[in-house]
């Protein structure tokens, strides 16, 4: 399924890219989530290749709610459509299917605006990386590693289960659905990226200018999709983490204290650090994301900010280690700051 919303200009991309496997889809299902554009004459020229359905605006889940409702296939590829799908992403991921995954994830790579290829593949998967170790980082980091909105493939069923569950439609499907999903069965991780994530200016999650304002808000989001998440455990009898305690909410307090002018202080910095080495991440990105909490509260403010903007940033994220070694090498112990 490809979801879009006033993506005129990424659409025929989106759709050219699902036709053109190596293996085709069973169906190709286009909603469109209510857009003011002129999107609907793009998809016009597909004809019966695709098919499409338009709807009132009502945000990326409701438009998954939409595409569940018109098919009958066991598994549900969501595509957003300012990404591209990689020709051969149905002939990787079918083989995978025979043991009935709850969720397949995959890398992605980036691309600019134009579909320029971006030096940046993520994330990646620690191997073996199961259900279990994922509950176990929601804990510990307030997520688990996920792929964003392109790298996901459900089954049907699953997504079926969370309606009427009283789910945020205007949040993505890469939110409260990914985040339950190792709760309800296994979840299977490759690390080889089968789409294309574009990263441009009013891509959501293309946030690599944070500011203090930022911050915040994205944790008030954080703790909305875990109050959604939280009550479907406690209705399903599962015990559920505290995300309060999570890394995800001691890296925006070192954020926010770099960005407003402070100097973040050790004890969360280590408090930080411990988190993600007791976490499922991969050993390389263990040494860079811990190492980065460590180096906001040493380096000099301007190296720091440039850290901050680093880890946000999808087009730096995958050099972070590079980036912590070179502000490190950069530090004045004399310098006061």
């Amino acid at each position: 399924m490809v979801v879009n919303y006033n993506y005129e200009r990424f659409l025929a991309d989106a759709v050219r890219s699902v036709l053109d496997q190596t293996v085709p889809f069973d169906e190709i299902i286009v909603v469109d989530d209510g857009s003011t554009d002129d999107s609907l004459r793009v998809l016009e020229a597909f004809g019966d290749r695709i098919r499409v359905i338009a709807k009132a605006n009502g945000g990326p889940l409701s438009a998954a709610w939409a595409a569940v409702d018109a098919t009958d296939c066991d598994y549900f590829y969501l595509l957003d459509a300012d990404d591209r799908a990689a020709q051969d992403l149905v002939s990787a991921v079918t083989p995978l299917l025979a043991t009935d995954p709850v969720k397949i994830q995959f890398q992605l790579t980036s691309m600019d605006v134009d579909g320029r290829s971006i030096d940046s593949t993520f994330p990646t998967y620690a191997e073996g990386y199961s259900s279990v170790q994922m509950i176990r980082d929601n804990e510990i980091l307030g997520f688990y590693v996920c792929a964003p909105t392109s790298g996901n493939l459900f089954r049907t069923s699953y997504l079926e289960a969370l309606r009427g569950k009283g789910l945020d439609e205007r949040e993505a499907y890469d939110g409260v659905p990914a985040q339950l999903a190792p709760y309800f069965g296994d979840i299977l991780s490759v690390n080889r990226a089968l789409a294309h994530y574009r990263v441009h200016e009013t891509s959501l999650s293309s946030w690599s200018r944070p500011t203090p304002e930022l911050v915040d808000r994205e944790l008030t989001r954080y703790r909305n999709r875990w109050s959604q998440v939280l009550r479907i455990l406690e209705t399903e009898g599962i015990p559920a983490p505290d995300p309060s305690r999570s890394a995800f909410v001691s890296e925006r307090t070192l954020m926010a204290a770099v960005l407003t002018g402070r100097r973040p202080g050790l004890a969360p910095a280590l408090r930080h650090a411990s988190s993600i080495l007791r976490s499922g991440r991969s050993l390389p990105q263990k040494i860079a994301f811990s190492g980065w909490g460590l180096a906001l509260v040493v380096v000099p403010k301007k190296k720091a900010t440039e850290l901050v903007l680093a880890k946000r940033s999808a087009r730096q994220r995958g050099r972070l280690l590079s980036t912590v070694a070179k502000v490190a090498r950069a530090r004045k112990p004399a310098v006061k700051v």
